[in-house]
């Protein structure tokens, strides 16, 4: 029973040292520090973006809108920096309002309409990725001021700017849900919401902050991608609504609510993250990478549930 609890806690952890293990013997390469850091970094609007997923996760809601909110905001901050020229902090700081607007509303929909979360936030992800297009049109935004730019291209203390972004993301949410009466209302609401009512907890006000957290780091996490790219385009988000869902629940966080935490969301993403850089190294096709990485994340999945049913019977 100590074994399997231990393999039940420690299982993603360990299939990502398998896995560098693995890369590292195919191509010594993979652990040379500026690929590390490489990894690290093209890990960091993900991670960032699975934080929000992962609140939201754990109310037992699920946010399909992320993508989509993570390009509107990052379109309209390029708008105000390249066609409006306002200086870039007031540029940034609309965009993570258009992020927070965009969580408002989805938060709305769901704790006041009571529409399920799935739809509500469907819903948004057309609203916002039509909005990216009405905004933009058909040409991208680029050429950012170097301010800005230092978002996504700094350094400090020869570490990206984007992965202290990353590291100081992961710990606030962390110490969120952790030491906070409101990080905690999310973990009881997601396990059992009228249980959470009955005690006192304001239901509504915790599905409103889920929501408007996922859409505030969703767009972070585009300020983050697009200074690095110093562009930004209406699909820019696209890619990045699957790996959201994914990393939480590769990490142990529960699509029903009420189960999962910060650490296993990470873990999640840097599987993901590595096995990708891992193919590369290797020069295997983008197709067979597409389905390499979708058959880890079912294994992972299939595993965790499999792992978790023996420690429950034992």
């Amino acid at each position: 029973m100590r074994i399997k609890a231990f393999l039940l806690q420690f299982s993603r952890v360990l299939a990502l040292l398998v896995l560098c293990i693995v890369i590292t013997a195919l191509n010594p390469n993979f652990l040379k520090s500026s690929n590390i850091i490489n990894v690290v970094r093209q890990a960091a609007p993900q991670i960032i973006m699975s934080m929000g997923m992962t609140i939201v996760l754990l109310t037992g809601g699920i946010d399909l809108s992320v993508g989509s909110v993570m390009t509107l905001a990052s379109v309209v901050t390029g708008y105000f920096l390249t066609q409006a020229h306002w200086p870039w902090p007031l540029a940034l700081a609309i965009g993570l309002g258009v992020g927070a607007v965009s969580g408002v509303i989805s938060g709305l929909l769901v704790a006041k309409v009571k529409l399920p979360s799935a739809v509500a936030t469907y819903g948004m992800l057309w609203i916002d990725r039509g909005l990216a297009f009405a905004i933009m049109g058909p040409a991208p935004f680029f050429g950012f001021p170097d301010g800005y730019r230092y978002i996504g291209r700094g350094i400090i203390l020869e570490i990206p700017v984007p992965i202290w972004i990353m590291a100081a993301i992961v710990l606030l949410v962390f110490l969120f849900l952790k030491y906070t009466t409101l990080g905690r209302s999310v973990y009881a609401v997601g396990a059992n919401p009228p249980a959470a009512r009955a005690s006192g907890i304001r239901v509504d006000r915790t599905l409103m902050l889920a929501f408007i957290l996922s859409g505030v780091l969703a767009a972070l996490a585009g300020q983050v991608l697009c200074a690095r790219m110093n562009a930004v385009d209406q699909s820019v988000g696209e890619p990045y609504l699957l790996p959201a869902i994914a990393s939480p629940v590769m990490g142990g966080t529960s699509m029903t609510g009420g189960v999962g935490g910060v650490g296993g969301t990470v873990v999640g993403s840097l599987i993901m993250v590595v096995l990708a850089n891992g193919m590369n190294l290797l020069s295997i096709s983008s197709l067979w990478q597409q389905f390499a990485i979708g058959l880890v994340v079912v294994l992972a999945v299939w595993l965790d549930v499999v792992l978790k049913r023996s420690t429950s019977r034992a």
